[in-house]
């Protein structure tokens, strides 16, 4: 039997997300002409001050090109996110990865102590929405992924958890052998 299942889902640029990227790129843009307009208006608050306001577009810009030469490309990491989970020993954690740079744990589970974990579908999507949580997770690609299945678990802090995960063979046998009362479904892969 196989004792570890690892299974990563890029998220789709779909929605306000595929915003993000651009979102950080342009900040790189936008925060030194509002330092420079700051220095502007706070020279012509002192009056006869314009050096200040000059002096603001020779020192800004160099300073911007050195942080973003060192930083950008770690903040524009942040605009593409990848969920990772990881199913071992009967523990199932999730992980953030950020630009295939940063890995971030997000939570975890024991899949024995899953109320549920069914394939979702719109007969369940309907259910779900009657359910009260205190927190939903959405691991998945987006809203139109294939097998995407949802638990509903109790976490360490006692409060009740919905998440959304997209599932493989590999990882579907693994759950079912820790949570029997999984419902299994034909999966392509």
């Amino acid at each position: 039997m196989e004792f570890l299942c690892e299974h990563v889902v890029d998220r789709k640029k779909q929605g306000a997300y595929r915003l993000i990227k651009p979102a950080i790129a342009s900040l790189w843009i936008i925060i030194p002409l509002i330092i420079i307009g700051i220095g502007f208006t706070v020279a012509g608050a002192f009056g006869g001050g314009a050096g200040i306001g000059y002096a603001t577009i020779f020192i800004v810009p160099p300073i911007t090109a050195f942080l973003a030469g060192k930083f950008a490309p770690a903040t524009m990491a942040f605009g593409e996110v990848a969920y990772e989970y990881t199913i071992a020993s009967g523990e199932m954690s999730f992980a953030k990865v950020f630009g295939n740079r940063f890995r971030r744990e997000w939570f975890s589970l024991k899949v024995s102590d899953m109320e549920k974990c069914a394939p979702l579908t719109p007969h369940t999507e309907r259910e779900l929405e009657g359910i009260s949580v205190s927190r939903i997770y959405r691991a998945v690609s987006g809203d139109d992924a294939p097998n995407i299945y949802y638990a509903i678990f109790t976490d360490s802090k006692g409060e009740r958890c919905l998440m959304y995960f997209e599932m493989i063979k590999k990882s579907l046998r693994m759950i079912k052998t820790y949570h029997p009362a999984t419902v299994m479904s034909n999966l392509p892969f």
